[in-house]
């Protein structure tokens, strides 16, 4: 019983963190999509496609009809109860995690989750997003969840849970950074040598905090190629591939101290080969065909490795 207590209480901390940072990310994106929809010199053949492709279950017909439909996607991503990925439904879970592991978070973290469920199921809000009052709740959404974070690194202990809900944050932000990359970069097939311009790119690296570190960290190259060496290869990027990679492989050991197992052995090994074929690139010649190879590979493969990890912490028979 003791054990089946605790693969709970780890399975409640790695995606009470799962759940907020794909809140997060969708929210930063659903911004970022908004605002730039008012802007006129911008190309926006796209529209909200990047976020309805990756954050829900809408069939492509459907992703078609609506992606600039803004009424429908602010209601559809932040408080659709059909939506199994809105912000109402993804926070609500959140909340039902952090309440199982409720003796392992703190209160301040607690009160916090709390009073964002509270604020995500007001009744009136879905007529307030038809309201030029949407870009005010937009903003207190994306500070609540930098506010999550903040409360979250500052109150929490060090200890096993908060290695179980690094491991969930960061496999979570990997894969979104992934899909976002791959959502930019299939339309102009993966061309690195192509001279896209950084009207095209800011939508991307507005999505993942990326746009300011960008601008000031790279030479003058083209930007179909800096971007990616930028979301994928830069060390110093917090949605980097390479960085998340690295914070999951640091908890992975932590997971593991003084655990000399053939299942975390194998584990061990599994994840490392991931890490090593990101670390281990040539990204300065990479080609088109290798770009895509390696998002797709590492998406299945972090993807694989989430459920391995899963059945071994999670299994509760």
């Amino acid at each position: 019983m003791e054990v089946n207590m605790l693969s709970r209480v780890a399975d409640g901390m790695f995606w009470l963190n799962r759940y907020m940072e794909r809140t997060e990310g969708m929210l930063l994106t659903l911004h970022t999509l908004y605002l730039l929809s008012f802007d006129q010199e911008t190309d926006d053949f796209m529209g909200y496609k990047p976020l309805l492709g990756y954050y829900t279950n809408l069939s492509y017909e459907q992703i078609i009809e609506h992606q600039h439909d803004t009424n429908f996607v602010l209601k559809h991503i932040l408080c659709d109860r059909d939506n199994q990925n809105s912000v109402r439904n993804l926070i609500t879970k959140a909340r039902e995690n952090a309440r199982g592991a409720q003796d392992k978070i703190t209160k301040e973290l607690w009160q916090h989750i709390n009073s964002m469920y509270h604020f995500i199921n007001e009744p009136d809000l879905p007529s307030r997003l038809e309201t030029p009052e949407a870009l005010t709740i937009l903003g207190k959404l994306n500070n609540d969840c930098l506010l999550y974070n903040g409360i979250f690194h500052v109150t929490m202990p060090r200890g096993q849970a908060w290695c179980f809900s690094s491991i969930g944050k960061h496999i979570e932000r990997c894969l979104q950074t992934i899909s976002m990359t791959q959502t930019y970069y299939a339309p102009i097939e993966y061309d690195l040598n192509g001279k896209n311009d950084l009207l095209y790119w800011r939508k991307l690296l507005l999505s993942l905090s990326g746009y300011e570190l960008y601008l000031k960290s790279y030479s003058n190259i083209p930007h179909n190629r800096k971007v990616i060496q930028h979301v994928i290869f830069n060390p110093d990027f917090a949605h980097s591939i390479i960085f998340t990679l690295g914070l999951i492989n640091t908890y992975l050991d932590c997971v593991f101290k003084n655990n000399n197992s053939a299942e975390a052995l194998t584990m061990r090994n599994q994840f490392g080969r991931l890490k090593s074929s990101i670390e281990y690139t040539d990204h300065q010649n990479l080609s088109n065909q290798q770009l895509q190879q390696i998002l797709q590979n590492t998406n299945d493969k972090l993807i694989e490795f989430s459920m391995d990890f899963s059945k071994l912490f999670f299994s509760y028979t």
